[in-house]
């Protein structure tokens, strides 16, 4: 029959299709939740809480790019100098470690704040520190071996935070490797004063008191506990910005009394990498 109520047989494994104006099975529920969804689409755009605007957040806030203070020619360092604390032999950049939720929710770092040692070596207010003296000042005076001084993030989104470090407790130590640990804090004590001192355990005496140069290998002495600045290469941990290292303040020796690898650090400014 040609008829135009006829109904032809279905081919094996075909199913009816229906054209769109048609409202089949539950409908309305189907509407409801489209709506549903794009309301809260614009709820979360007008409160910014979309990943690509937590995103951007740390990108002009927390990644975005510093500049470091010029290589001089004598390469001798300043107080008030911007720099990056470079361990030699990983190649990594002392920096800020913050959870994913303050990296989407903050516009800077907050007190207290830990550190890791990170492979992302582009200066911006997660790594960048300036040398100040004890006493707060950034007078331009050479940094001297020996001499004390004081590490701080920049104002702003860096939060101006100084490098702290204490000897550990049960309740206060590297999550891996137990050992005293390394943040920034908003104090100003005895915990915050630190010294460079000469690789090479023969001639540190002769080095006190001579200008410390940029990109030599040096060890960044803590005062109070007479530690040094580690990075625990060996203990590694997942970040939003990667995998990084743990920092700790321990003195690490070889059997000849001398620094081993964990200890070396250099200072790192700007056309000096």
């Amino acid at each position: 029959s040609s008829g135009i109520n006829a109904e032809w047989p279905l081919r094996p494994g075909a199913t009816r299709t229906y054209n769109p104006a048609v409202r089949v099975g539950n409908w309305i529920e189907d509407v409801q939740l489209e709506e549903d969804i794009i309301k809260d689409f614009q709820e979360k755009k007008e409160n910014g809480d979309l990943l690509i605007q937590k995103t951007q957040n740390v990108m002009t806030n927390l990644l975005k790019r510093e500049k470091l203070s010029d290589l001089r020619e004598n390469r001798v360092l300043m107080f008030g100098d911007k720099i990056n604390i470079c361990h030699v032999g990983t190649g990594t950049v002392l920096s800020a470690k913050i959870s994913e939720l303050q990296a989407h929710t903050t516009s800077q770092l907050g007190s207290p704040c830990d550190l890791s040692s990170s492979l992302m070596t582009d200066p911006c207010p997660r790594n960048v520190f300036q040398i100040c003296s004890v006493d707060g000042e950034l007078s331009k005076k050479p940094l001297s071996y020996g001499q004390k001084f004081v590490l701080k993030t920049l104002p702003g989104s860096g939060g101006e935070l100084s490098l702290w470090s204490d000897r550990a407790t049960f309740t206060m130590c590297a999550p891996k490797s137990r050992l005293p640990v390394v943040q920034l804090q908003a104090t100003n004590n005895w915990n915050v004063v630190w010294q460079i001192l000469c690789k090479n355990p023969l001639i540190r005496m002769e080095m006190e008191g001579k200008p410390v140069a940029v990109g030599e290998p040096i060890i960044v002495n803590h005062c109070k506990t007479n530690q040094h600045l580690a990075c625990m290469a060996e203990h590694q941990h997942r970040t939003p910005y990667g995998k990084e290292m743990e920092v700790c303040c321990k003195t690490f020796l070889d059997s000849h009394k001398a620094e081993m690898e964990p200890n070396i650090w250099t200072l790192v400014v700007d056309c000096q990498q």
